[in-house]
């Protein structure tokens, strides 16, 4: 049975997609022991990997040396390129809200990125944007099924990366090696399985009643048998999460899913180029690390870090990427390598971290530059203007 629309019950919020980030929901602030706990977590993240970790291989001097040599043109090709790929990613904005231009779906992926980094409390950054949205003067319903499926869309494409990655390397002939094309080919079997798994999921609630049915009973049983094997009374309303998400995000998935994910695909092809080109800039030759194994290593890290390992990314994705080229590259690249990380980061997540305050402040001239509990009521009964 569906919820009644939001727009229809001023005493609650927009509707809860099955992905359990309510945008709505999500915009009010963490408790202040929350607040506290994350934000401790992620600079204790911070001083391990960058305190610790790496200059235990690496000389930071070596690291600065790399950056200094770098001219005006390269880091002006890498401003271009950080900026297409920005646009590149708010394109799958675009693609989920209807009537959202590219300009907007670009803001909207700025802001998603840098106030996720920056104030790293589990999905409150897109609570935040949920208002920023809202405040464009796009309706409810949209704004909330648009952000909610932009993660369901974006985990799909890094799914997607893995099988890509093995053609590129194949065609390359970058797969020499039985044991290194044994590796690679596993992780791109089991990606592209848990792609084709939930993609056909998707697709079969979203096309079939009987099919969402079957799943939510199915799903209902084994969640009710895992919960009293594990000694708890209560359990998940799996079934009537299937269906809300075929009521809510139904139609927007039949209309745009297809786009969205092409989109998605697009922008993580994109941010290969970033870093394909920041290692080339800072000195890693491709006789030291072919692109192909540099898409190679790409998708695996995206892969792994669909798992949030730390809060808002930090530390995390950079350990990855270096110790992933070095042992390809060998340690006297490792200087370089770690500098062309840092530098692709710089645009990934850095550069995001300010201009999404910037932008934030803008977009909500006249107001808090952080929702307040009665703004998100406000938006969420459609009241507010």
């Amino acid at each position: 049975m569906s919820q009644a629309r939001p727009d229809q019950a001023p005493d609650t919020l927009p509707p809860e997609p099955v992905t359990g980030t309510d945008p709505a929901s999500a915009a009010a602030p963490p408790s202040r022991r929350a607040a506290l706990l994350r934000s401790g977590l992620i600079v204790g993240v911070l001083v391990v990997v960058f305190g610790i970790i790496i200059p235990r291989y690496i000389d930071y001097a070596d690291v600065f040396e790399a950056f200094k040599s770098l001219t005006p043109v390269q880091l002006l090709v890498m401003t271009g390129l950080g900026a297409i790929a920005w646009v590149a990613s708010g394109l799958v904005f675009s693609a989920l809200i209807e009537g959202f231009s590219a300009l907007r779906g670009t803001l909207s992926w700025l802001i998603l990125s840098g106030i996720g980094s920056s104030v790293p409390f589990g999905p409150w950054n897109m609570g935040v944007l949920w208002v920023v949205v809202r405040g464009w003067g796009i309706g409810n319903e949209p704004a909330t099924s648009g952000i909610a499926l932009y993660g369901v869309i974006n985990e799909l494409s890094r799914l997607f990366l893995p099988l890509f990655a093995i053609i590129v390397l194949a065609v390359s002939g970058d797969l020499a090696g039985a044991e290194k094309a044994g590796a690679a080919w596993a992780i791109a079997i089991i990606s592209a399985v848990a792609f084709v798994v939930i993609t056909a999921l998707i697709v079969g609630i979203v096309r079939s009643e009987r099919i969402a049915d079957w799943l939510g009973r199915t799903g209902q049983r084994v969640t009710d048998w895992v919960m009293r094997r594990l000694g708890r009374s209560g359990s998940p309303n799996v079934s009537g999460a299937i269906h809300r998400f075929r009521d809510q995000l139904g139609l927007v998935i039949q209309r745009h899913g297809l786009v969205a994910l092409t989109a998605a695909i697009v922008s993580q092809i994109a941010w290969v180029i970033v870093l394909t080109v920041a290692l080339r800039v800072v000195g890693v030759p491709e006789s030291a690390l072919t692109t192909a194994e540099i898409f190679g290593v790409y998708a695996l890290v995206m892969v792994i870090t669909i798992i949030p390992l730390s809060p808002g990314g930090a530390g995390v994705p950079e350990l990855l990427f270096i110790s992933g080229f070095s042992a390809i590259a060998g340690a006297e690249y490792q200087a370089a390598i770690t500098a062309g990380v840092f530098l692709y980061r710089l645009y990934y997540w850095f550069v995001p971290i300010p201009l999404a305050w910037i932008l934030l402040k803008i977009a909500r001239r006249g107001k808090s530059v952080l929702p307040t509990t009665a703004e998100l009521r406000s938006y969420a009964q459609g009241d507010a203007t």
